[in-house]
C-alpha cells in the first residue's frame, strides 16, 4: 500500500463557485489531505460546451488538489422541477430528468477515471454518490460516501423517495461510510439500516479568517444584531427564528435580525416577516461569503441556529471563532463538540427569544461563554479531519 494514496475525490461544488457549506467542507477536508501527502483528484459537474467531456479547471485556490469540471448540468440543490424546466436536454445530449442525469453523470465519471489513477473513490452527496459506486465497480477500488446531510434532514421527512433510494443503495454499496456528527450517524442507521460499524464520524474542521471588520454599526450605531446564517429551506428553521424575532422586539425594540442566506423559501419568508410585522427590522442579505459575511459574523451581538434537523452546522463554528455567543437547535451535530452554547428546541421560539434577549441584555455572560466555546472549537482543525480520514483511507486500501 503506497504512503501517499491516490483520491478520486467526487463533489457537488467547491469554492469560490459554492452555494452552501458543503463546498466549504470538501474544501477543507481536500486542502488538509493535501498537506499530508495524499494525491487528491476532484471532480464535480459543470456545464461544458458539447464536445467537451471533462476538463482541468484552474478557478479554485487548493494547492496541490487537482480539480476537473465533468460536463453535466448537475448542480447544488438543484430540484427536479428546476432541471426539467431549464436544461436544455437536446443541444447536449443530457438526462431527462435530474435522477437519470446522476447516473449519466456516473458514466462520464466512469470514462474520467479510466484515464487518472486512483486508490479509492471517495464521494459527498447524492448527486455523486452513483458515480462512486460507478468507478468503484468499474475499477475494482474501495468506494467511501460521505454523509453531509440525508434526505430526510432535507425535507424533513416530507422526502424525495427517488433520491431517498439513491443515497440508501449507494450508502450499501460503499466500502465505508462517513458521517460528519454522531447525530448523522444515527439518523444514517435508523432510515438507511446501515450497521453502526460502517460508519466512521468525523466532524468537520474550521477555516481560520484573518478579516478586518467594517462593521455594520456605522449604519445601525445603536442597534443589537441578531445574525442567521444557512439556505432559506425548511431545514434551517428559519419561520421558527423570525417569530422568535417578534417577540424579542416587544422586549428590546432596537434589535436588527440578518437573514444571509438564499434558497427556495426566500419569497415565503419575506412575506412571514412582513405577515409578522417586523419587515423593518429584518434584513434579508442573499448569499454572502469570505469578507461580506466575516464582517456580519463580527459585527453580531448573537448569532442563531434554529435548524430543524443540522447533520453539523459549521456556520456555528465560523460563529464562535469571529466571538459571537451563539444559540443552537438541539437537533445539531456541532452541540456533540461545542459544550459551552446556549441549545433549544427549534420549535420553542418563547425560549429562543429568551435566550436571544438574555445574550442582549446581559453581553458579558454571553461573551464569557463564548470564550468558552471557543476552548471547545480549538481540536476542530481541518488537519484533524484530513488525519482521521487519512487513516480510514489506509485501512479500506489496504
Amino acid at each position: 500500500m503506497s504512503q501517499t494514496p491516490d483520491i478520486l475525490m467526487l463533489g457537488w461544488e467547491l469554492p469560490p463557485a459554492n452555494s452552501g457549506g458543503l463546498g466549504v467542507a470538501c474544501h477543507g477536508l481536500a486542502q488538509s489531505l493535501a498537506r499530508l501527502s495524499t494525491h487528491i483528484s476532484f471532480a464535480l459537474p459543470r456545464q461544458l460546451p458539447a464536445h467537451i467531456p471533462f476538463m482541468d479547471i484552474f478557478d479554485h485556490d487548493l494547492i496541490g488538489v487537482q480539480v476537473t469540471a465533468i460536463n453535466s448540468p448537475l448542480r447544488p440543490y438543484r430540484t427536479a422541477a428546476d432541471y426539467s424546466n431549464s436544461v436544455p436536454i437536446p443541444t447536449q445530449g443530457w438526462a431527462q430528468d435530474l435522477y437519470q442525469e446522476a447516473f449519466r453523470f456516473a458514466e462520464a465519471i466512469v470514462r474520467f477515471s479510466q484515464t487518472r489513477h486512483f486508490d479509492l473513490v471517495h464521494a459527498h452527496d447524492w448527486m455523486t454518490f452513483p458515480a462512486g459506486v460507478a468507478a468503484s465497480q468499474t475499477q475494482g477500488k474501495p468506494f467511501i460516501a460521505q454523509v453531509h446531510a440525508t434526505e430526510y434532514d432535507r425535507t424533513g421527512g416530507y422526502l424525495d423517495s427517488r433520491i431517498a433510494d439513491i443515497e440508501a443503495r449507494s450508502l450499501h454499496q460503499a466500502d465505508k461510510v462517513i458521517t460528519v456528527s454522531d447525530y448523522t450517524k444515527q439518523i444514517v442507521c435508523d432510515h438507511y439500516q446501515l450497521p453502526a460499524e460502517k460508519i466512521t464520524v468525523v466532524h468537520n474542521g474550521l477555516t481560520p479568517t484573518d478579516f478586518q471588520v467594517e462593521t455594520l454599526r456605522r449604519f445601525f450605531p445603536h442597534d443589537h444584531l441578531v445574525l442567521f446564517v444557512g439556505r432559506l429551506t425548511f431545514q434551517k428553521g428559519v419561520e421558527y427564528f423570525l417569530q422568535a424575532a417578534k417577540r424579542v422586539l416587544e422586549a428590546v425594540p432596537n434589535t436588527l435580525f440578518i437573514v444571509a442566506g438564499s434558497g427556495d423559501l426566500y419569497q415565503r419568508h419575506l412575506l412571514e416577516a412582513a405577515y409578522l410585522g417586523i419587515s423593518q427590522r429584518v434584513i434579508f442579505t442573499g448569499f454572502l461569503r469570505n469578507q461580506e459575511l466575516s464582517a456580519l459574523y463580527h459585527a453580531a451581538d448573537v448569532f442563531v441556529m434554529p435548524s430543524v434537523s443540522e447533520p453539523y452546522g459549521l456556520v456555528a463554528l465560523e460563529a464562535i471563532a469571529a466571538g459571537v455567543p451563539v444559540i443552537l437547535s438541539k437537533n445539531s451535530g456541532v452541540k456533540e463538540v461545542i459544550r459551552h452554547a446556549q441549545l433549544v428546541d427549534f420549535w420553542d421560539i418563547h425560549k429562543m427569544a429568551a435566550l436571544i434577549v438574555q445574550s442582549i441584555l446581559f453581553p458579558n455572560q454571553a461573551h464569557q461563554l463564548n470564550r468558552l466555546a471557543q476552548f471547545d472549537s480549538q481540536p476542530l482543525t481541518w488537519e484533524a479531519a484530513a488525519a482521521k480520514t487519512l487513516a480510514l483511507y489506509h485501512q479500506v486500501i489496504a
